[in-house]
């Protein structure tokens, strides 16, 4: 009985890796920078705030 075929599907016995979007990308390359710089990543608190103030225009 074959088994239906999934994302997570083994090759020579590894997952394959799911295809990355280029939103994906580009949300990586961003996150490498702010690695890069030093700065310390916002805390999920810290982000919530930012993206609520940046929608309201309190900046």
């Amino acid at each position: 009985m074959a088994r239906a075929a999934d994302n997570g599907a083994q090759k020579n016995g590894h997952k394959t890796k799911p295809a990355v979007s280029k939103l994906g990308k580009e949300l990586r390359r961003i996150s490498d920078q702010i690695a890069a710089s030093g700065e310390k990543p916002l805390t999920r608190r810290e982000l919530e705030r930012e993206v609520a103030s940046r929608r309201t225009g309190n900046f």
